[in-house]
């Protein structure tokens, strides 16, 4: 999926029924100016360099993984890089992972179908067809909150996956393309930017960029280790209880326990 990088936004490279479409800020003096942070590794975990990850889910205290490609649902461990229990999808792109802490809810890329898993092993409970592509999912407030590689964040209904509502992300006042993988975390959603270092916190009611995440040192740490295509950040999850955040990548053999601290000048 998406194999060929689109140019580089130029956003980033500064740094520095219908649904309701919610208010977007204006370009200008007023635009918020986001926190420059950077990821720091805490610690280092095997991770299957096979795993085309796209999306990474803590869920009833257990972590699990959706691939891409010929891709599966798996279940994960921080001790080992082998999956603990896969079920593959086959003929289908999975993409994006989302808890409400009941059911796992899961994302195709243009297949237009969300699956919806239940029970421990999860057993897929149903399938919801959708309008687009499938990139990121996260659950927030009842709600789960969709990115399609453009710079729209979708929130959705989980009954039906209509579109409740939607919100334009920008960096002070310029669309941010792109948007991949998701989490839900309280102080925001983090995304990861496809086909960069870099990850966003924005804003779930205005779309803002509240910091720009350089987790450049992570990809520094992978590089060189990673075989095939595509071996780009992506995946990341955080610890309900803990808080603990973790960041991985495409066909990357490390999943990083990260920390996140202001960037010195």
């Amino acid at each position: 999926m998406r194999r060929m990088p689109w140019s580089l936004s130029l956003s980033l490279l500064c740094l520095g029924c219908a649904p309701a479409q919610r208010q977007t800020p204006d370009a200008g003096p007023t635009a918020v100016v986001p926190q420059q942070l950077v990821a720091r590794i805490v610690h280092t975990y095997p991770h299957d360099p096979t795993a085309f990850t796209q999306g990474l889910q803590f869920h009833q205290g257990q972590l699990y993984e959706s691939t891409g490609e010929e891709g599966d649902l798996r279940r994960i461990s921080l001790e080992q890089a082998a999956p603990l229990w896969v079920q593959s999808l086959p003929g289908v792109f999975p993409e994006g992972l989302a808890s409400d802490g009941t059911r796992l809810y899961q994302l195709t890329w243009q297949d237009e179908m969300l699956y919806v898993w239940n029970g421990t092993p999860p057993a897929q409970e149903k399938q919801v067809a959708y309008a687009g592509e499938g990139w990121g999912l996260c659950f927030w407030q009842g709600q789960l909150v969709r990115s399609d590689g453009t710079a729209t964040l979708r929130f959705h209904d989980p009954k039906d996956f209509h579109v409740k509502s939607q919100v334009q992300v920008t960096l002070q006042g310029v669309p941010q393309e792109r948007l991949n993988e998701l989490e839900c975390a309280e102080d925001g959603v983090y995304a990861n930017v496809w086909y960069t270092d870099h990850v966003l916190k924005i804003d779930y009611a205005t779309g803002r960029v509240l910091a720009v995440i350089d987790a450049s040192e992570l990809v520094r740490t992978v590089r060189g280790r990673i075989q095939g295509n595509g071996g780009v950040l992506n995946g990341i999850a955080q610890e309900p209880g803990t808080g603990r955040l973790f960041f991985t990548g495409k066909l990357w053999p490390d999943l990083f326990e990260v920390k996140l601290e202001p960037a010195t000048p």
